[in-house]
Parts: C-alpha cells; structure tokens; sequence
C-alpha cells in the first residue's frame, strides 16, 4: 500500500510541474489556440454557401435565327450566368476570356434546325480559362444545366403551341356543337333543305377538328411515353378518351346518311345527332382539361426535394466545427507532448529521473496526466466557444462527446511523446509536428471524403487519431447518434499502442544515458 502510495505521489508530482511549464509558455499558448481559433472564425465568416455567379459572353453569328431568342432567354435563365451581351467574333470573345473581362463564352451553334433535322444534337461550345479542376467541372456542371434549361424552354413552347392548337380545336368542336342543334331542330320541324345545309358545315367542322386533334394526340402520346405510361396513366386515359370520342363522333356522323326528302321519318338520324352533341360537350370538357396543364409542367413532370432525417440545415460552419475542434484539440495535445521530453533531455533533466526512484512508466503516466488535464480545461473553453457561441448544434449525449475528446487527447499525446523521443531538438519536434497537422488536415475527412481516397492510402488516415475524432463528433454533434463503438475501440486501441512504444522507447533512453 505505501508503495502505491509513493507512485502516485511520483506522479502527480507531474502535474504541477508541466501546468507551470505550459503557463510560462504564454506566447506559445496563444499561437496555438487563439492563432486556429481566429481562422475558423475568419472561415466561417467569409465562406459563402452558394455557386459563384459567371460572367457569360455570347457568341451568335448575325445571320444566326435563333440570335433575338438567344438574347431572350440569356438574360433570364438564372442569377449564376451574369450575361455580358453577344458579340459576332469568337476570336474577340476569347481575348475578353483570356483578359480576365469575362469567365465564359457560349458559342451557339450555327444552322441548329438542319443539324437536328439530321438527327444530331446542335452542340453549345463553351471556353473558361479555369485550371482548378473543381472549377473547372463546376463550369461543366453549369453548362450542362443551363443547356437543359434551354431544352426545357424549348419544349415548353412546342407544348405552349399544342395547346393553342387544342384551343383552336375547342372553337371548332364549339361550332360542330352549334351545327348539331341547328340541324336536330330543322329535321324535327322537317325543314330538310336547311338541314342538308347545316350538315355540310358541319361535316366541314369534323373534318377540322379531326385533323387538328392529331396533334393534340399526338403530344399526349409523348407525355405519357416521357412518364413512362404504357397501357395506364393519366396522360394515356386522356388520350383514349379524346380518341374515342371522336371515333363516336365519325359513327354517328356517318349513322345519320345523305337525309332523304321522301323520308318518311327523321328520329334515327335525330338521336344520332343528340348523341354527337354529348359526344363533342364531352370532347369538349377534355380539351378544357388539356389546356389547363401548364406546359411547364408538361416538359418537366418531375422534381426534387431533399430532406435531411435530422431535420435540420447546417451552415458551412456548423458541418465543419467537429472537425476543427478535433484538429485543435490533437495539433495541441501532439505539440506541447512533442515538446515535453526534448526539453527535458536538454535541460539535464532527465539525469536527474535517471538516478532518481522514478521508473520510466512513472514519468510517463506523470506526463499523460499532467496535460490530459490541461487538454481536458483548453477542450471545455473550445466546446463553449463553438456551441454558444458559434450557435453549432449538439444533437447528441454529452457523455458520448467527453468521451471521445478524453480518447482523442490520450492517442494524441501518445504521438506526441513519440515524436518528442525521436527527435533530437526543438526546431525537429516542431517540424514533425507540422507534418502530422498536414497529413491529418490531407487524410482526415477534414477537407475531402475519405470515400474519395484510394483505399491503399486509407491506411495512412486510419493511424491519424483526427481521423476517429472528426467521424465520432459528427456523428454526435450533427446527428444525435452514439459513439460508434468500433471507431471509439479504434481509437483507444491506437492510443495504448502509441503508449507502449512510447513506455518502451522512454525506458531504453533512461537505460543509456
């Protein structure tokens, strides 16, 4: 019992000793904490969350057809294309490019009609001087979206045009009606010269909408195909009910015959024409129903809407302040840790543990301890930094979240005293230490998904402790989830291999010297 109790006085003796280390470090503690902290801030204040707008010249021929439309539909097709006008002169488009005056030039296709005729697409040049290859596919991205935005306007008003051919067919069909009455009333009073005379307007007026409906048909057919409708559907229920009553329409057309005046009675050829009245009221009320579909929504049916099951928005700065209180938090432990024994080493410190009842684990738990502690006090003043007041959201167990940082400091500071065992001096232990920050800001997640690195480099991101860190916060932050427990194993299993190599490598040292 004694003997435990002179190990943990050993110990703590640590604790005293590295806080008054860290404290006369002033300047050192500023850089670190405050210099990072002011990035992020600075970060989350000018990062903006939307696509840049570009500045967009034109290049369309004089003689081009479609330049007035081209001029039309540029300056409204959204607020990411700024439209800086259309020039004649590829050659003086380019050099504006190139100058920086403008961020891309469209060059619309010359004789689009004949080259559609010929079952080929027109193709829309575009020019950007962008060597980011980010950039570079946003542009891309762009270009594809605003070619379909033409696509869709230009459909839009082929069915824009179907649809006053169908309010042309609506009048016409509004005449046949009239005709029929017409021509029902004189046959019951048996005016017959009237009636033949009425018939021949309104075989006229059937033939009219017979031709005209075509069309009307006809873009129903390739509605319901875009939709994917066979044999059901709307669009295909619409287009066998107009169909039908026309076909209606032409029997009874033809039940009524050429009326003849030695005709004893008219009642047959009577209820066939209040039959094809009904007929073409319900024909009618269809083309009536037709035309009410915006053509907007007869080109684009569908549309998308995403939602997050956690309900919630987040801001770039929301999404990226997990991540950077793990990187903070490690960059910190890693580098007062690398620090620790080199200094020790050059002070003649280390004689002294040498010859003292010390024994190498003692150090290095006296060590662990002394700036876990500290770690624990700079990770509680980031926390309330970030939640109150960077308003970031923490959806899940604060249990959960302590946890991982006590894991994430206690792997850190194992790679911390690594580096500080290997390396001879000050300016060294820095410079070990800056590459760890970069390789964990590269192979983290902190930046780019790990999903999009090759899995043989993945490797690399699972011996960084940033790597479990930043996957553990967000999850508990953003989602609400718990501690992933394989990736919490992972971590700690880390740590404590970290801290047997560092208890191994600290004991050979005190060995030698």
């Amino acid at each position: 019992m004694n003997r435990i109790f002179k190990v943990f006085i050993r110990t703590s003796a640590f604790l005293g000793k590295e806080s008054y280390e860290i404290l006369r470090q002033t300047r050192l503690i500023l850089a670190l904490v405050l210099g990072p902290f002011l990035i992020l801030l600075l970060f989350g204040i000018g990062y903006r969350n939307e696509a840049r707008p570009l500045r967009t010249l034109f290049v369309v021929q004089d003689d081009n057809p479609y330049r007035k439309q081209v001029e039309s539909f540029a300056s409204s097709l959204g607020s990411q294309l700024l439209y800086q006008g259309i020039v004649s002169d590829n050659g003086q488009a380019l050099a504006k490019l190139k100058q920086g005056q403008v961020d891309l030039v469209v060059v619309v296709p010359e004789d689009a009609y004949r080259t559609i005729r010929n079952s080929k697409q027109a193709t829309f040049e575009l020019y950007h001087n962008e060597i980011d290859p980010y950039q570079a596919g946003y542009v891309e991205y762009f270009g594809n979206a605003y070619v379909d935005e033409v696509n869709r306007r230009v459909l839009q008003s082929v069915a824009a045009e179907g649809q006053e051919e169908a309010s042309g067919i609506e009048q016409k069909v509004g005449e046949a009606r009239v005709s029929t009455g017409i021509m029902r009333e004189a046959l019951d009073r048996g005016e017959i010269t009237k009636a033949r005379e009425e018939k021949e307007h309104l075989n006229n007026r059937l033939d009219a909408i017979s031709v005209l409906a075509g069309g009307s048909i006809s873009l129903l057919r390739r509605v319901g195909a875009t939709m994917g409708e066979e044999d059901g559907g709307e669009s295909a229920a619409q287009e066998e009910e107009i169909t039908s009553s026309l076909e209606n329409i032409s029997q009874k057309r033809n039940e009524i015959g050429e009326l003849d005046s030695k005709q004893g009675s008219y009642d047959k050829e009577i209820e066939s024409l209040r039959e094809m009245e009904d007929e073409l009221n319900n024909l009618e009320t269809q083309l009536v129903d037709f035309q009410s579909v915006s053509p907007d929504v007869l080109v684009a049916p569908f549309k998308s809407q995403a939602e997050s099951l956690q309900g919630i928005s987040l801001t770039p700065t929301g999404f990226f302040a997990p991540a950077v209180i793990v990187l903070l938090l490690q960059h910190l432990a890693v580098t007062f840790s690398a620090l620790s024994i080199v200094r020790e080493r050059r002070a003649g410190t280390m004689e002294l543990f040498r010859i003292s009842p010390l024994a190498p684990i003692e150090i290095l738990i006296g060590k662990y301890w002394g700036y876990l502690l500290y770690g624990t006090v700079m990770a509680a003043a980031i926390t309330v930094t970030v939640i109150f007041l960077l308003k970031v959201p923490m959806s899940g167990s604060w249990l959960n979240y302590v946890t991982v940082i006590l894991a994430l400091l206690f792997t850190s500071l194992g790679i911390g005293f690594l580096i500080s065992l290997i390396s001879g001096t000050d300016t060294q232990a820095v410079q070990y230490t800056m590459f760890f920050l970069l390789a964990s800001v590269f192979f983290s997640g902190f930046f780019l998904d790990l999903r999009n690195l090759w899995e043989p480099v993945q490797v690399v991101s699972w011996m960084l402790p940033a790597t479990y860190g930043i996957r553990l916060l967000q999850d508990i932050m953003l989602r609400g989830a718990s501690a992933n427990p394989i990736l919490l194993l992972g971590l700690l299993g880390l740590g404590a291999g970290f801290f047997l190599i560092t208890w191994l490598l600290l004991r050979r040292q005190m060995r030698q010297e």
